[in-house]
């Protein structure tokens, strides 16, 4: 499954200086995003293969590759009530990596439209509650 990407205009550099990465793993973020690399090279992919009787889906595997390549602290979901997008997501409206401050520059999954994006979990929480404000009138 391809997801798209929304950056936000923020530049590679910017994510370097953000995530204290090089080049080469922000390259490698594009790729795992676009599906464009074999997720069984990450430590913590493998592990939580492990842990599953299920295989974890792709999307899982994605953000669990992405949380080891910027050093975050976990996968974390936000939901809002009153939204409700299917049977599986229910109230959610993203999965991101914590960074441990919401106003971090972070890998976030917009599970309303469907992309990952490059922003603080902050900034587009303020602008999905105002988003889905506007949708429902």
């Amino acid at each position: 499954m391809k997801h798209e990407l929304q950056d936000n205009d923020i530049s590679k550099e910017a994510l370097m200086e953000a995530w204290q990465v090089d080049e080469k793993t922000i390259d490698l973020i594009y790729k795992v995003i676009n599906g464009e690399v074999d997720l069984s090279q990450f430590e913590s992919v493998i592990k939580w293969r492990s842990q599953c009787f299920n295989p974890p889906n792709e999307l899982e595997e994605k953000l669990k590759a992405l949380n080891e390549l910027i050093d975050g602290f976990g996968i974390e979901s936000s939901r809002m009530e009153g939204y409700y997008k299917d049977h599986y997501w229910s109230d959610c409206i993203c999965l991101y990596v914590n960074q441990g401050e919401s106003y971090a520059i972070t890998i976030i999954y917009d599970v309303v439209n469907d992309q990952f994006e490059f922003t603080t979990w902050g900034d587009w929480i303020e602008a999905m509650e105002q988003y889905l404000i506007d949708q429902s009138k």
